[in-house]
């Protein structure tokens, strides 16, 4: 079998790129690529060119049948068509990856947790000069879930009722104003009413979010805040 794996990130978010792609067969480790990208960018856009430069590679070595595997919930839906692209500098790489993808005569995308994709994890890490993981360092990004990324101040979690009709979480700064809003995930309307988010989640959800050690809301970006995530996804 022929699989690609992928990763890319970004340090800070956005900032330096660094993408890592490991090609295998039967398990052999045919190609390994850690390259640093020119300029600045988010870590979605890393993503989408790890898994840009894999297909081209894999075409290069003329395989028709692959298995692309990635740790990013949000290229792997977005390339499958189950999550829209909502950002305009990911809507041309996604085009990109598409198109690459179907000169193949058969390519499947799949998600894998990051323990699974330790290779390429590592070889984006190395493009950056780090000898560890930078991109999921919880020291490094634990002020990001409940903070404002402004000023660092603590955010505030409040109901809000769309005009859909719509019940959703809006995190906002007392200084910068309005930061994001989460969907209405069904699971919690019974368990949060009108108690604090925070107190909730801490207490009754693991701290993890696709595969991160992350912190607070990131339960609610794991179940359905994943494309505006302000980390990885």
């Amino acid at each position: 079998m022929k699989i690609i794996q992928f990763d890319g990130g970004a340090v800070p978010n956005p900032g330096t790129r660094g993408i890592g792609v490991i090609l295998l067969e039967d398990n052999h480790v045919l190609k390994e690529i850690s390259r640093k990208l020119d300029g600045i960018g988010t870590n979605n856009e890393a993503e989408y060119s790890a898994l840009i430069e894999g297909l081209k590679q894999a075409l290069a070595l003329g395989w028709t049948e692959i298995l692309v595997q990635g740790d990013s919930r949000l290229v792997v839906n977005q390339v499958a068509g189950s999550w829209k692209v909502n950002k305009d500098n990911l809507k041309p790489l996604n085009a990109e990856a598409k198109a690459l993808l179907s000169k193949f005569q058969s390519a499947k995308v799949e998600w894998i947790p990051r323990d699974k994709n330790a290779r390429a994890d590592a070889a984006a890490s190395r493009a950056l000069g780090f000898d560890e993981d930078p991109f999921h360092d919880n020291l490094h990004k634990r002020d990001i879930g409940i903070y404002c990324p402004k000023c660092k101040k603590e955010c505030v979690f409040e109901w809000v009722v769309l005009k859909t009709g719509e019940r959703s979480i809006k995190q906002s700064c007392s200084v910068h104003g309005y930061i994001r809003t989460a969907p209405m995930v069904p699971a919690y309307i019974d368990k949060i009413k009108s108690e604090s988010l925070l107190q909730y989640i801490n207490k009754d959800t693991p701290a993890k979010c696709q595969g991160c050690t992350k912190l607070d809301i990131c339960k609610l970006v794991e179940q359905g805040f994943a494309d505006i995530c302000d980390y990885r996804q």
